[in-house]
């Protein structure tokens, strides 16, 4: 059953939204979706949150057919090698919270 992965996070300091997007389109998304195991991934720039809430600035929806053979291909992809390091530079790592999710039962 595909799994949808929702990742909120913060940038670094350092590091635009329009910085992040532009990995995201040109090296991220592209990488990830060329693998088997990713059905859908949708990004979104966060523009403004609740206030007293962790800052979170992006949001990412990753669907993927199987969670355990996405996190193989994750840490062992050798095309991801070069996007999670970038990854690493551009992103707050202690923010990233993944949700798993699973759609809800639909009405007959």
């Amino acid at each position: 059953m595909p799994v949808s992965a929702v990742n909120t996070f913060a940038l670094k300091p350092h590091v635009t939204a329009e910085e992040f997007d532009r990995f995201s389109r040109e090296v991220d998304r592209p990488a990830c979706l060329a693998l088997d195991e990713v059905e859908a991934f949708e990004v979104y720039l966060v523009d403004h949150g609740p206030e007293g809430s962790p800052r979170v600035d992006v949001i990412e929806v990753m669907t993927v057919s199987d969670w355990p053979a996405w996190e193989r291909a994750r840490d062992h992809a050798p095309a991801l090698a070069a996007v999670t390091a970038r990854f690493a530079e551009l992103v707050d790592e202690s923010t990233v919270a993944t949700y798993l999710t699973h759609p809800s039962a639909k009405e007959s």
